[in-house]
């Protein structure tokens, strides 16, 4: 059975094949072993230790800072690679479209996988190569801003060269590369250099190989990985690809050519100066060196107790752990919101939203953690104002994010109005954990968070001492590896077939085909199934209704797919013989609007991405012969004036008529030429892909069927917009003769309306108001008698309950739901109760002073439901 520590010992027992290179040689490294770990290191200098900062405290700071910009040693560190037979290539999205299992990107190799049947293979469009891949993680979200090395956002310049030997290039040239740029670029003595033996694996060890680590004065610089074997058997073998997969991290390369505190310095100088400037704040230059050298060790992954880990460093500083907090946490706080807002900037220009699901939840978390700072600290500046600056900062190497900054910014400002419409209720509900006394335990701190808002940072400040460290990586670990996954798919049972041939499939073949002859292949009574050669009908996929239409005169229910085989789905299946010959029969008409359904989806949303922003993003959609939707990305239901807009723009698509080409493409050349908004109704499942382009509209890949031009749509009304989730809207229409039904359906409704209340269309408006005006009168009175009726009622209900002493009353009340709360209520002012009627309505409420819970109350009584302490409510039985 394979293992990292077993794969470990197994490289380092044969260190020559594993990992010796003639570098080592030609430039006098040996191999040692370090006295603190027993990992195998090599060194130009005899040396104790491996480098790892574990071991060795951060040593590279310089007393005269350098004030290389981001941009500026990207250049630099472009060009060596340039120089070096490297085609350098640009970033690709931080959400990675092309992994169905996978919502971020994590790491530059992951530009260049795909999944096909459950396997990754690879995709690149040169060899070797070098990206600017920024990646977002999460799980390190706690020591961001405290370690001086942490990111959530950060640039992962990938060194690649794949399919050793027959390209690019392996082992020997890549450490004499990473040699030359540490040595000529970086400016790092030769003996100043470590290189520690590692192993790197995936969790199945469906991939691994060796690893090199380049330390430096404390400092890992660079991960070189040799992704060459896989498991077989009770060992290993080689894989058909071999791939280099260097990660080199550009923000702790940067930090360690300025030589500056912490990496946020070196990385983010105008947020940060902007911050200081805003804020009044003066930090001790010297004590923050200081901390920053000590700081090494943090780690809230290993460290136990942290609170005792900075009393440590505190007490090597000559500080109380309160004077270091004082003057160290506002600045690790700027950190914090500097790291956090760059991530977001790139999230957002890449099209992410904020929210409760997949991996809108980290972004979230981020934003949320952000605001608290900026609350905490009293920081007289708005996140927006640091996201600009990082965009116009990166506009060398990234201009995108500039191009979007309207965009994003939009979207921060409404996370910010959700964000205070609940901060009160969460600070309220901190402050009764803060009186409770009682152990916040890492699950307390995960419900609070996500029912209420309540975060680690907010518990802090208003005095509960013991937060649990491990709550951000707990709380975001679970949405890391989650998707939410497009279109509506429902899940279909595998059928048990005999061996059969593909499906020859003429609905592609021959799109404007009505009927044609097939041979029955096979037949499924139990299930009424039938199997052709061939077939006409197109089944279910990607969100488009399968055909209707007729087999020898009996109709087809449904068509499925199954692997290459089509299923078809009948009324009955008695009077077909395997090998007969069949008559289909497509209902053409059902077809035809299915088809224009199809195209018009591809307009909407290539329309509510220019009306509402970059960020919309297919989330879903479903095409039937009578009306259609899409589900797309987007932070709050669109205004009145947007969904005119957007029904204005898409019409004008149809009238420009303009061509939808369909074409069979090679996955690269696919992904070069268009991007990955390819990928809207999904990710790439195999070497070739359909891609359908609305010309100088819409391009994606596309398994369904469509009009060959625009005017054919018709005409697109929109007849419905909804929130079905956080972050995602429904947009509802119809196309063609089906759009001319609804406006005349919507003719018909508002000529009886008209006729209800005898007054003209121009009329109407101001009539509806005014009965409108009218019920809510009516509702204010009925309101005001329930309340009267409600007083007296708990009057009698107190006093005999303070006659038989009783300190809850339990009753059930002919009281309406609403009437209930307005009882329940009136009868706290001096008694806890819990009150129900015949209905099942149920609500409980309690005095200011008492100890009981209104949950507890409410389940007591044997109902479900919940609330806040002092007042639940629910159903009964």
């Amino acid at each position: 059975m394979l293992s990292k520590k077993k794969l470990k010992q197994t490289f380092a027992n044969d260190y020559n094949t594993y990992y010796k290179v003639p570098l080592f040689e030609n430039e006098g490294f040996e191999r040692h072993t370090c006295k603190e770990c027993g990992k195998g290191f090599w060194s130009a200098t005899p040396r104790d230790t491996c480098g790892d900062s574990v071991h060795e405290p951060y040593s590279f700071f310089r007393k005269e800072k350098r004030e290389e910009t981001y941009s500026s040693f990207w250049k630099k560190f472009a060009e060596f690679w340039q120089d070096n037979g490297h085609e350098v290539i640009p970033r690709y999205p931080v959400l990675s479209r092309w992994r169905e299992d996978l919502p971020f990107t994590i790491a530059s190799i992951v530009d260049f996988q795909r999944l096909e049947q459950g396997k990754v293979v690879f995709e690149y469009p040169a060899n070797p190569l070098m990206v600017p891949q920024m990646c977002l993680r999460f799980p390190d979200l706690a020591n961001i801003g405290i370690t001086g090395r942490h990111f959530s956002c950060f640039m992962m310049a990938g060194q690649h060269s794949f399919n050793h030997p027959k390209e690019g290039y392996w082992k020997d040239e890549c450490l004499q590369y990473n040699f030359d740029f540490l040595t000529k670029v970086l400016k790092v003595p030769k003996s100043e250099l470590v290189y520690g033996e590692d192993v790197w694996n995936m969790p199945d060890f469906s991939a691994f190989g060796p690893s090199m680590e380049s330390f430096s004065r404390g400092l890992e610089l660079v991960n070189s990985v040799f992704m060459q074997y896989r498991a077989a058997g009770q060992g290993f073998e080689e894989l058909d690809m071999k791939v280099i997969d260097v990660g080199w991290g550009f923000e702790r390369l940067l930090w360690f050519y300025n030589g500056t505190s912490t990496a946020y310095d070196a990385v983010f100088p105008k947020p940060l100066a902007l911050m200081r400037r805003k804020s009044g704040f003066s930090e001790d230059a010297e004590l923050m060196e200081r901390y920053a050298a000590l700081s090494a060790s943090l780690d809230v992954d290993s460290v136990v107790n942290m609170k005792q880990e900075k009393m440590k460093i505190a007490e090597m500083m000559n500080l109380s752990l309160e004077e270091m907090e004082k003057t160290i946490a506002p600045m690790q706080a700027m950190y914090a919101i500097a790291d956090h807002s760059r991530a977001i900037l790139f999230a957002l220009a890449d099209g992410a939203l904020p929210s409760n699901v997949s991996g809108g939840y980290n972004l979230r978390v981020l934003l949320r953690r952000a605001f608290a700072f900026l609350k905490e600290y009293d920081f007289d500046f708005e996140l927006e104002q640091i996201i600009s600056i990082h965009a116009d900062d990166l506009k060398g190497i990234f201009p995108e994010l500039r191009e979007n900054i309207d965009n994003v910014n939009a979207v921060v400002a409404a996370e910010r109005r959700k964000h205070e419409q609940s901060v009160k209720k969460a600070t309220s509900l901190a402050r009764e954990v803060l009186l409770k006394k009682e152990p916040v335990t890492l699950e307390k701190m995960v419900t609070l968070y996500e029912s209420h808002g309540v975060t680690p940072e907010l518990l802090e400040r208003v005095g509960v001492k013991e937060v649990p460290t491990e709550f951000y990586q707990r709380l975001t670990e679970g949405h890391v590896m989650e998707k939410s996954e497009p279109g509506e798919k429902k899940a279909k049972k595998t059928i048990d077939l005999p061996p059969l041939e593909p499906t020859e499939q003429l609905y592609y073949l021959e799109q404007g085909t009505k009927h044609a002859k097939a041979k029955v292949l096979h037949v499924e009574p139990a299930l009424k199934i039938l199997v052709f050669d061939r077939t006409i009908f197109y089944p279910e996929g990607g969100g488009q209704h399968a055909d209707l239409g007729m087999i020898e005169n009996v109709p087809v229910s449904d068509v499925q797919k199954q692997g290459e085989v089509v299923l078809h789905y009948m009324e009955d299946v008695s009077e077909f013989r395997k090998g007969s010959e069949v008559l289909m029969q497509l209902d053409w008409a059902a077809r035809e609007s299915i088809s224009r359904h199809h195209t018009a989806t591809h307009i909407m949303i290539a329309t509510a991405r220019k009306v509402l922003g970059n960020h919309v993003w297919q989330h879903g959609s479903s095409k039937t012969p009578d009306e259609a939707h899409v589900d797309v990305t987007h932070f709050e239901k669109p205004s009145r004036e947007q969904i005119k807009e957007m029904e204005k723009t898409a019409n004008e698509v149809v009238r420009e008529a303009r061509p939808v080409y369909l074409k069979d493409l090679d996955r690269g050349e696919a992904e070069k030429e268009y991007g990955f908004r390819l990928y809207q109704g999904g990710c790439a499942i195999g070497k070739r892909l359909r891609v359908l382009e609305v010309k100088d509209w819409d391009v994606e890949a596309c398994g369904g069927l469509h009009v060959g031009n625009t005017s054919e749509v018709g005409f697109i009304k929109i007849t419905g917009v909804e929130n079905i989730q956080d972050g995602v809207i429904r947009l509802r229409y119809k196309a063609g003769p089906k759009a001319i039904e609804q406006i005349q359906k919507d003719e018909d409704i508002l000529n009886e309306a008209c006729g209800i209340l005898s007054v003209s269309k121009e009329q109407l408006p101001q009539s509806v108001k005014r009965i409108f005006e009218e019920w809510k009168q009516a509702k204010k009175d009925l309101e005001k008698l329930q309340g009267n009726a409600a007083e007296a009622y708990a009057q009698k209900l107190v006093g005999e309950a303070l006659k038989m002493k009783k300190t809850t009353i339990a009753h059930e009340v002919p009281f309406d739901a609403k009437g209930l709360e307005i009882l329940a209520s009136t009868i706290a002012k001096t008694l806890d109760c819990v009150l129900w009627n015949k209905e099942g309505a149920i609500v409980a409420a309690t005095t200011e002073k008492s100890k009981q819970n209104a949950v507890d109350l409410l389940k007591g009584a044997g109902a479900k439901g919940g609330g806040s302490p002092k007042f639940a409510r629910g159903k009964k039985g």
